[in-house]
Formats: structure tokens, sequence, C-alpha cells
């Protein structure tokens, strides 16, 4: 028998598609963690609104409640 051949194609092409694959994989992670994050963030916003404050007035609460609490 003599020494085996390395088919270079086959393995360039596999570790060709591995690498490629992981991108995939991890651009597909992303957007469906945006998807998720804008998702709860929406569910958050409309809780806080549920509350009667909004994103601004609880913003001018805790700026007044922090310049208060600084001069003190």
């Amino acid at each position: 028998m003599g020494p085996e051949t390395i088919d270079w194609n086959y393995a360039i092409s596999t570790l060709l598609i591995r690498f490629v694959g992981i991108f995939v994989v991890l651009g597909i992670l992303q957007v469906v963690m945006q998807i998720t994050g804008r998702v709860f963030a929406y569910l958050d916003a409309k809780k806080d609104m549920e509350k009667g404050l909004t994103q601004e007035e609880a913003a001018a609460v805790a700026m007044a409640l922090y310049l208060y609490d600084k001069r003190s």
C-alpha cells in the first residue's frame, strides 16, 4: 500500500464552509436578539405607560431628585 494522499480541495472546502457557517449562525443570533430586545423594550414602555409616566417625565423626575440630593 502506498502513502495516502490528502484531498486538499475537500479539506479546504469543509473548513471554508465551517468558517462561513459560524458567521451565518452568529448573524442569525444577532438579528433574533435585536428583535427580542425591541419587543421587550416595547413591553417595558407599555408597562410604564400604564403607570402614568412617560420616559421623558421619568427622566425629569430622576434629574430633579439627583439635583436635590446633590444640593444637600
